[in-house]
């Protein structure tokens, strides 16, 4: 597998769907390479974006980085790049983990655009785990970050699909937890590491967070 099949992987998996606003990558095209960690959100905030399939073909050229580059806002303000309570959190973490965010390849489990989780169908991840599929076969982490640790989540997509023995730790924060397992993708040994969402959880001053994730990689 090579970075130049996924687009074509990408277009037949979602040939209905590719009039729909959303988007596949959300790091540059040079991601798409040997790394050690993938980061896997949900699905693409917001409404009206570009269709995906304006996505699909730019994958092989987009240099952009959501969590650097773009302005977000929501129902709570506006933010400047890479400047959203989000953003901000993914890249601290990436940085005490010895990474840059540039260098991480990031997406969502969903690919469809929708102004909150609720708003969109768990089910689509079965149409766009073919791509994930390919992206992790080109990347081959060691590492999946996924935000969001619930049953409808992209953690717990990837547990009900993959089975292991679940790790539960403390995250610092209330009774949310930590979860993780390891399990075998493309016959690759992977850990998933399931972190309450970072857009309402922050791993800042928790240094258990970067244990956990740092002997994983």
């Amino acid at each position: 597998m090579t970075k130049d099949e996924i687009p074509t992987i990408a277009r037949e998996s979602l040939s209905d769907l590719l009039g729909e606003p959303g988007g596949i990558l959300y790091s540059s095209h040079e991601t798409l390479k040997p790394g050690n960690v993938y980061l896997l959100g949900f699905n693409p905030g917001g409404s009206n974006g570009a269709p995906l399939g304006e996505s699909v073909q730019s994958m092989l050229s987009y240099s952009g980085n959501a969590y650097i580059d773009e302005s977000w806002s929501n129902g709570n303000g506006e933010w400047e790049p890479g400047k959203a309570p989000l953003q901000q959190r993914i890249q601290w973490l990436l940085n005490e983990l010895g990474l840059e965010a540039s260098s991480v390849c990031a997406s969502n489990l969903i690919f469809f655009q929708s102004r909150a989780a609720s708003d969109i169908s768990y089910s689509l991840a079965k149409k766009c785990w073919p791509v994930h599929e390919a992206i992790l076969e080109v990347v081959q982490p060691k590492l999946i970050i996924a935000f969001g640790n619930a049953v409808d989540s992209p953690y717990g997509y990837l547990h009900a699909m993959f089975g292991g023995k679940e790790e539960h730790l403390p995250s610092g924060h209330g009774n949310w937890q930590l979860k993780g397992f390891c399990c075998h993708i493309n016959n690759r040994p992977v850990y998933v590491a399931g972190l309450p969402h970072l857009s309402r959880y922050s791993p800042l001053g928790k240094p258990q967070v970067l244990r956990w994730l740092a002997g994983r990689l």
